[in-house]
């Protein structure tokens, strides 16, 4: 991956399979693209009429906003984004919107991600933005996120308006989504849509919030998610030793690093401190010696450590611990090797503008970068497989099961690494599949 300033992320804008292209300082992720966007969808409901009359009176606010949020990528070796980690999602309530119903209707499609058609290009997917509001706002609430590089897939409440319009989508670009209501501190638990205590949705309720009401529908929180065509300033790569090396390609800190290895039956994680603007974290080693544990120390262990570093950055304990309860199996519990690290807010600013009617005093903005490594004894052992099911004539289907989550990128990887004509047939076969499949 080519060096990046924070000021010129890098964007894809070509097809599955190419690699990314610079764009020139503030181009591609400049809010202002996309604040013509394409306005109401089509069957987007009208604003609660509580907020009929516009801006909110910021002189009445005492409003302070509070987010937590996960991008998620998969790195080859060489600290290359894999395209395809779409496909595989967390379920989601059926009451939660998105773009591949009629503009608010149910999330439908298993592995689409909810969109309306399949885009290219997808290195990077926002999963479960929630942002909790406090205090006061009694002239009415607005809320908008443009996400210049991505697209809002998915959402709850429903929103006022979103974009680009349905149906134009191809790499994920120009996103936005409005919301207008009102804060409801009346309402309570029995307000809300119902959903299991197990459900992946009820952790993030857990805080002492205020709730929302909007377009008739009341929650906790405002949540979306989405995918984008982007990559981050945090390179990270691991040599033919398994030794990882993590460089942060930016002049912002992130104040928090970790090393997670999980595999059957227990795992290990690794605290690596903060990572200063240009500096490198070498060298490190993977197994982990001295630090592998069965799996219920080690998931205790993680969990303990991950909630500190999210509530030093402004989070509430609630909150942070509703983060971690939301991607416990993610994070802690999927066989992988994985970073974990906490997105200098500059970038979160850059990838995600917020704007909040009325202005609150305060807004605490967490993302955590989590990135999903392919080692190359791992990429090794990909290429033998694919090869071996060429020279058998096995059923694509067969090896992405064998392969599970992660399956397409993990093709990807293999397709890059192979050089007979043959084995990059099947394999470009078995992409294919993988990607059309549920």
């Amino acid at each position: 991956m080519r060096a990046i300033a924070l000021t010129s992320f890098v964007v894809l804008v070509s097809s599955c399979g190419a690699r990314p292209v610079g764009v020139p300082s503030g181009s591609s992720l400049d809010p202002s693209e996309t604040l013509t966007g394409s306005g109401r969808a089509a069957g987007a409901p009208v604003a609660d009429p509580i907020v009929a009359d516009p801006t909110p009176d910021p002189v009445q606010s005492s409003l302070v906003v509070h987010e937590w949020g996960t991008f998620t990528s998969v790195d080859s070796s060489t600290g290359v984004l894999m395209e395809g980690l779409h496909h595989e999602e967390e379920p989601l309530p059926a009451f939660v919107h998105g773009r591949g119903a009629t503009a608010g209707g149910p999330v439908t499609g298993t592995g689409m991600k909810s969109m309306e058609t399949q885009p290219v290009g997808v290195t990077q997917k926002m999963e479960t933005p929630v942002l909790y509001f406090y205090g006061a706002a009694p002239a009415g609430l607005r809320v908008r996120v443009d996400f210049p590089a991505g697209v809002v897939s998915e959402w709850f409440p429903n929103a006022a308006t979103f974009g680009p319009a349905l149906g134009t989508v191809s790499v994920p670009a120009a996103g936005f989504m409005e919301w207008r209501g009102a804060l409801a501190p009346g309402a309570s638990a029995a307000d809300f849509p119902t959903v299991a205590a197990e459900d992946i949705w009820a952790p993030s309720r857990k805080v002492a919030s205020v709730p929302v009401s909007i377009g008739g529908e009341k929650e906790q929180f405002i949540f979306y998610r989405g995918l984008g065509a982007f990559e981050l300033p945090m390179n990270i790569t691991v040599d033919a030793t398994d030794r990882i090396t993590i460089e942060n390609r930016s002049t912002d800190a992130s104040p928090a690093v970790f090393l997670l290895r999980v595999h059957p039956g227990g795992g290990a994680i690794v605290d690596l401190g903060g990572l200063a603007g240009g500096g490198v974290i070498p060298n490190v080693p993977c197994p982990v010696g001295g630090k592998e544990h069965d799996l219920d120390i080690y998931v205790a262990d993680a969990r303990t450590r991950i909630a500190q570093a999210l509530e030093r950055t402004g989070l509430t304990t609630d909150e942070s611990q509703a983060m971690v309860n939301t991607w416990s199996n993610s994070y802690f519990k999927s066989e992988g090797l994985r970073v974990l690290y906490v997105v200098p807010r500059a970038w979160t600013d850059k990838l995600l503008p917020l704007t909040v009617e009325p202005a609150p005093t305060a807004i605490v903005r967490t993302l955590v970068g989590r990135v999903e490594l392919l080692a190359q004894s791992e990429e090794r052992a990909l290429l033998a497989r694919v090869t071996d099911a060429s020279a058998r004539s096995l059923p694509a289907n067969d090896v992405i099961t064998a392969l599970g989550r992660l399956a397409e990128p993990k093709l990807r990887r293999a397709l890059e690494l192979a050089s007979d004509a043959s084995v990059r047939a099947w394999t470009q076969s078995a992409i294919a599949t993988a990607a059309a499949t549920p």
